[in-house]
């Protein structure tokens, strides 16, 4: 048969030993439901040092892939330029090996959610809020104000634009004279 609490007699405690043994006793011991709370702040407080380290890392990785991908849009960009010329000199296989290194260096890029945009030919009104100018060309070439080159690609991460693009603007020849004026 269990025995309960009182079953059992009251002890005597000498003078002024009785405050100071409770005060021992509380300090010393922790009831179950506090020490559980005190085991799940520890925890918690854990869990979020290691989530925020998380997102720290990732935020760096993320970023370090945007850099990657303007890198590769500039290699992109040369290869271009130098398919004509690897042509001219009867090496076109090298050419197209080029292009498929590169296209295999973007797909892990746009697996993660990074891509790029290259704007030239597109008008001012079109990329006037996902670039910034780093000058312009004025020739009878250009009928309205459109991108004429691209020095840094458009950077998108998941859709949303992370990185401006660097570009030369270009405008009718009469558009310079005006500005000058």
């Amino acid at each position: 048969m269990p025995v309960g609490w009182d079953e059992f007699d009251t002890r005597q405690v000498p003078d002024g030993a009785e405050e100071a043994e409770a005060a021992a006793e509380a300090a010393d011991r922790l009831s179950p439901g506090r020490e559980t709370a005190v085991l799940l702040q520890r925890y918690w407080s854990d869990l979020q040092d290691e989530g925020n380290r998380v997102q720290k890392e990732t935020a760096a990785a993320r970023q370090a892939l945007i850099e990657l991908a303007v890198h590769v849009a500039r290699l992109e960009a040369l290869l271009g330029e130098a398919a004509g010329p690897l042509d001219g000199a009867g090496d076109r296989s090298l050419g197209r090996r080029l292009r498929v290194a590169g296209k295999q260096v973007l797909e892990p890029l746009h697996a993660m959610g990074i891509t790029t945009r290259d704007p030239v030919g597109e008008p001012y009104d079109a990329v006037a809020d996902v670039v910034d100018i780093a000058g312009w060309r004025y020739g009878p070439e250009f009928t309205a104000e459109v991108v004429a080159e691209t020095v840094e690609p458009i950077v998108l991460d998941r859709g949303t634009v992370v990185r401006l693009g660097q570009v030369i603007m270009g405008a009718p020849s009469s558009a310079g004279a005006e500005d000058d004026a």
